[in-house]
């Protein structure tokens, strides 16, 4: 009997499994049923021709459910976001990359012969090489992320220049706030009731002292404690009709050295070897304004980072609209557990900065985590 009478034979003989057999009829001669009378023990007689299966074909293959993005003709391409700088090669199998795509670009990656190598086209549809890094790198370009560092412990100076235990525990401000991003200074369209934060640092964009950008991405970290202290104050702002703008916060120690050399001022921007140095690398400090409902900036004695005597909080010669809006800011801001400087309208900073690290971590290159929200 060949192998197809046999297959179908055995639907007959898993009926018949619970009966015993005698010595006449069809045996099954192997097997854990050696010996069973298949047709006493069913009682029924099978006709020869109850065998004759003729040529029988074979079952139509199973359809299988095709993945996303599947194409009959092309390779699949994923659109997605890098998590970590992609190192990208002139060809496949090469040794030597040739160029890097920053953490937080969005690139397609689309399949190549070599199931090891992707080829990578920009966000601009400029096919910049190819990849052996692939998905180890990249996400879904839909899927939130945001920006993630460890904890570091280490020694940093306190106000009379001696060295204290510090921490640093620098965390995006995203993960826990609902945040507008755009470097726009206009909100028209934009409804910011459903943010708590607008998010434009100044320094991503070419508008700053230097004429071009410190780094490029619109990116807010903050210390995690102060934080906390934020989040009061923007609840106060929200809860007056106000939505709090950030221009600066986090800013690498080699940013601020880079700046100090340009500006040259100490008391407008810090100079990272006197006395505690900065505060924003310290992550515990905020250049911020405010935004009425209508998504009007409200008026300020000068523009953002304007380093002259006018943005001193002393100048006289503000309007008194502007004094009421700095006084009603600044009140907010200390009593939600923050100090400010007299030379800055705009600067404020955690009570406990001498508690924590001075870091240089480049913007740009900070690692990037699918978002799991904690608010």
């Amino acid at each position: 009997m060949n192998r197809k009478r046999i297959t179908a034979l055995a639907a007959i003989l898993a009926v018949s499994t619970l009966f015993t057999g005698c010595n006449s009829g069809f045996l099954v001669e192997s097997g854990a049923l050696a010996g069973f009378n298949v047709q006493e023990s069913l009682g029924i007689e099978f006709p020869a021709e109850a065998f004759d299966f003729g040529e029988l074909s074979e079952p139509a293959p199973e359809k299988s459910e095709k993945l996303p993005n599947y194409s009959e003709s092309t390779k699949r391409s994923f659109k997605m976001r890098t998590v970590e700088k992609m190192s990208v090669y002139n060809s496949i199998g090469d040794k030597t990359p040739v160029k890097s795509v920053a953490s937080g670009a969005v690139v397609t990656l689309t399949e190549t012969d070599d199931p090891d190598w992707m080829k990578v086209t920009s966000s601009a549809d400029i096919e910049l090489g190819y990849t052996n890094e692939g998905f180890l790198k990249a996400i879904d370009s839909g899927c939130e992320t945001y920006a993630e560092l460890p904890i570091e412990y280490g020694r940093a100076r306190n106000r009379d220049s001696v060295y204290v235990d510090a921490y640093s525990h620098l965390v995006d401000i995203s993960k826990y706030l609902r945040v507008y991003y755009s470097t726009n200074v206009s909100n028209e369209g934009i409804d910011l009731s459903q943010y708590d934060v607008k998010v434009s640092m100044k320094l991503s964009t070419s508008d700053t002292s230097i004429g071009q950008p410190f780094y490029t991405r619109n990116l807010c970290m903050l210390q995690y404690d102060t934080l906390q202290l934020l989040i009061k104050a923007i609840k106060r702002f929200k809860r007056d009709g106000y939505t709090v703008v950030i221009y600066d916060a986090y800013r690498p120690t080699s940013v601020q050295q880079k700046w100090f050399d340009v500006v040259k001022v100490h008391k407008w921007v810090a100079n990272p070897s006197i006395g505690m140095g900065g505060v924003h690398d310290r992550g515990t400090a905020i250049d911020m304004s405010l935004i009425d409902k209508d998504g009007n900036e409200l008026e300020m004695p000068t523009p953002m980072h304007t380093f002259t005597e006018e943005s001193a909080r002393t100048n006289e010669e503000m309007s008194d609209t502007a004094r009421a809006n700095m006084d009603y800011m600044t009140s907010v801001m200390v009593s939600c557990g923050f100090t400010y400087i007299n030379s800055e309208w705009w600067h404020f900073q955690d009570r406990n900065t001498q508690n924590y690290l001075p870091t240089d971590h480049p913007i740009d290159d900070i690692p990037l985590v699918p978002s799991e929200k904690a608010y």
